[in-house]
């Protein structure tokens, strides 16, 4: 018996006609043996892939979207102005794929596919932000500089590795600047050369096995990272380990909340999932479980 009635898969057609296939052929099989319908969509720009999300939110109990993060941050801008979303599962088919890294799932595509057709749904977080959405960080500072400066050739080449090269390169570059935060109305004065404030735990595909970040707890994780020197980006790197414990780091500063608010002195860009369209002042919000998304089942359901 099919889990679903109408199945969407969603996928980029600008990623070309063998990408395009590749995530047909090695998704379509465990999708469509759960659903009575399953509907395949091409979208070729993201004003399309928000529409095609927005239209289909009506008539579909499974929406599926393959692509990278770009294309997942476009789908949550689209389905957040929804108020009764599909359920959506990601199909990680672009770079980093950092929130699919958050929800542990597959990087392979046909794994992908099949963990999400017999896995569970799950409500997760979103957040707004200046009247727009993001699923896993908004961040300033070298963040915005590492996707700014990164070398489109190189990032073809190399891929994921050339995040991390750019980003290295930006943190030698940048200085710190005064950061005046606010977590649910308290004030805090920092320094810093990057700001992050986070849902997900994959940045870059670094991964940040803290249990206090949890893409359904209700709260936003900020992190300040106070300068550039080798000892602060090696703590930034300590993070990925787990039972770091963060009070004792002397370069970074940990603060959770559910609003969020980052002035800066002069105007500066902000990335949102990799994407950069908005400057600060940020006003931020925790959009509790706004979503519900394809979660592979947990190890202790299984059995």
């Amino acid at each position: 018996m099919p889990k679903f009635k109408h199945s969407v898969l969603l996928y980029n057609g600008q990623a070309g006609a063998s990408t395009a296939d590749s995530v047909i052929s090695m998704t379509a099989p465990a999708l469509a043996a759960v659903s009575e319908k399953l509907e395949l969509i091409q979208t070729n720009s993201p004003e399309e892939l928000r529409a095609a999300c927005r239209t289909l939110a009506a008539d579909t109990d499974a929406l599926f979207v393959a692509g990278g993060d770009g294309t997942i941050h476009d789908a949550v801008q689209a389905l957040s102005d929804v108020s009764e979303p599909p359920p959506l599962g990601i199909i990680p088919s672009g770079t980093c794929n950092d929130f699919a890294r958050t929800l542990d799932i597959p990087m392979d595509l046909t794994l992908a596919a099949e963990e999400l057709a017999g896995g569970v749904i799950k409500g997760i977080d979103a957040a707004s932000i200046n009247g727009h959405s993001f699923l896993n960080f908004a961040g300033i500072g070298i963040i915005t500089d590492a996707s700014t400066n990164i070398d489109i050739q190189f990032k073809e080449r190399y891929g994921k590795l050339s995040y991390f090269m750019s980003g290295l390169q930006s943190m030698r570059q940048t200085e710190p600047f005064p950061i005046h935060l606010s977590v649910d109305g308290v004030r805090h004065e920092e320094n810093g050369v990057l700001a992050l404030v986070m849902n997900g735990k994959s940045i870059g595909t670094h991964s940040f096995p803290m249990d206090s970040i949890d893409p359904s707890d209700g709260l936003l994780d900020v992190f300040i990272i106070q300068n550039s020197s080798i000892s602060a980006i090696l703590e930034w790197f300590s993070l990925s380990k787990p039972d770091v414990p963060i009070e004792e780091l002397a370069h970074i500063r940990h603060y959770q909340g559910t609003r969020v608010g980052i002035e800066t002195d002069e105007p500066l860009d902000i990335d949102t999932d990799g994407e950069i369209y908005l400057k600060t002042p940020a006003d931020i919000e925790i959009l509790p479980q706004k979503l519900k998304m394809f979660v592979p089942t947990p190890l202790e359901m299984e059995g």
